[in-house]
């Protein structure tokens, strides 16, 4: 089983990418209760705590709440750009860059002194007319741990929501070193949602974090959120997790209820109420052409309909509300002589139903793997055919898939280290050979 697995790894790299496409195309929504629900959560019973959401602009590239998450966008040159003109027309040296995903403002320029960025303009506005509020100066840090050399950060700045709501934001632009005269620029949100209230009995921060630029703090599954003691002091990696209708905290489950809209002037509240729905369990075991010892790690679960589950797991073993969710993503560690001398990750696992005081029962494992074969100059078309002969000198573009016998997808596959608790990627080997079995073709791969 461990040379099998070892085999196949290299299919990681696909599933990879595809998830990362995948995510990509995640998009916000707008939609929340009327302001009316909202105002009657406003006193709400002792056991519901409501966090009322505010909006909180971030100023240091090292904040502790800062994203540590970045984007970078190709883009065309802005050439024409009536903002672009307006700041070229002012500095001597400067480069300009681009963020799709901000459309009254895509155009900005980054002033450059002995080829260094010195100075950030934004169109807040976005009138194209340049005024003394549009220039930003490098931003200070609080600390010194931050890996970027250069980073601007604007002030508040409106962006026109899809139903026209406005929405008060602000950005992080960084540049990163290429070689000695060459930077990339990469940008981030910085600004959150914060509100605080006692949950169980001890005050609790709640901070939502936006998912790219378009300016939603409160969609399900793309959004993110993070809920501190309200004394923990604020420093290094704060954990986030996908924004879920439905949470766990402590051991106990809640439902999330987001009441009003997140626009200027106005605040989200977020209404805690304690799921008390029966629960059962979870068991998944993992299945190999010998006998396996295997110890199931973190699990991300969604819901098997809708879009407003998604919550993570340490593991398996926590009971889970009844109703119907889905493997997400999951670890497995395993091995024939122990549990820990392997481990896999898969996505895309079996939807599973859970009854109260019961333990479902999920196998995994069995892999099969699955190839498909086209010309790499279709490999973009909807209308693309597998094939299986091609003329000689064709370049071929391969889809390959590694699959359990529960439907999900295997993206990755490491053996333990020399060090406890460590492991390393199997660099996959893959091989063609003719109708001989002779090898024309081989190669390693790394995972990326």
């Amino acid at each position: 089983m461990n040379r099998l697995l070892t085999a196949l790894g290299f299919l990681a790299v696909l599933a990879i990418v595809l998830s990362l496409a995948l995510l990509a195309r995640v998009q916000g929504t707008y939609v929340f209760t009327s302001t009316a629900a909202a105002a009657t959560a406003s006193q709400p019973p002792s056991d519901r705590p409501v966090f009322e959401m505010k909006y909180r602009g971030l100023s240091k590239p090292d904040d502790p709440l800062s994203y540590r998450s970045f984007w970078g966008f190709g883009g065309p040159e802005g050439a024409n750009d009536p903002f672009v003109l307006a700041v070229k027309s002012r500095v001597k040296d400067s480069t300009v860059v681009y963020n799709g995903s901000l459309p009254n403002a895509r155009w900005s320029v980054v002033e450059l002194k002995d080829k260094r960025p010195v100075a950030f303009y934004f169109d807040l506005n976005a009138d194209g007319r340049l005024s003394d509020k549009e220039k930003f100066l490098p931003a200070a840090l609080s600390g010194s741990n931050f890996g970027y050399p250069h980073a601007f950060i604007t002030s508040d700045f409106t962006i026109r929501a899809q139903d026209q709501r406005e929405i008060p934001f602000r950005v992080m632009l960084v540049a990163m070193y290429n070689g000695p005269e060459d930077f990339s620029y990469m940008w981030s949100p910085a600004c959150v949602l914060e509100g605080q209230a006692t949950l169980a009995g001890e005050p609790m921060r709640l901070v939502l974090y936006t998912n790219g630029f378009g300016g939603s703090f409160t969609t399900f599954g793309s959004c993110s959120y993070a809920l501190l003691e309200a004394q923990q002091g604020l420093e290094g990696y704060l954990p986030r997790y996908p924004l879920s209708s439905l949470i766990q905290h402590k051991g106990t489950f809640y439902r999330l209820r987001l009441d009003g809209t997140h626009e200027k002037g106005q605040i989200v509240r977020v209404t805690f109420e304690k799921d008390t729905t029966p629960t059962g369990q979870l068991a998944v075991a993992l299945q190999g052409k010998e006998s396996l010892q295997s110890r199931v790690g973190p699990a991300a679960i969604t819901g098997a309909t809708g879009n407003s589950i998604y919550f993570n797991l340490p593991d398996v073993k926590s009971p889970l509300p009844e109703g119907r969710y889905r493997l997400s993503s999951v670890t497995v560690d395993y091995g024939a002589r122990k549990d820990n001398d392997w481990r896999a990750t898969f996505s895309a696992g079996p939807v599973f139903e859970i009854r109260a005081r019961q333990t479902r029962q999920i196998e995994v494992g069995g892999l099969t793997l699955a190839v498909q074969a086209m010309d790499e100059k279709d490999r973009n078309r909807s209308d693309a055919q597998e094939r299986s002969t091609f003329a000689k000198g064709t370049p071929i573009y391969l889809t390959l898939q590694i699959k359990g016998k529960a439907g999900e997808v295997y993206t990755r596959f490491s053996q333990a280290g020399a060090r406890a608790n460590s492991f390393n990627d199997v660099k996959p080997h893959v091989a063609i050979v003719d109708s001989a079995g002779k090898e024309v073709a081989a190669t390693d791969m790394e995972y990326g």
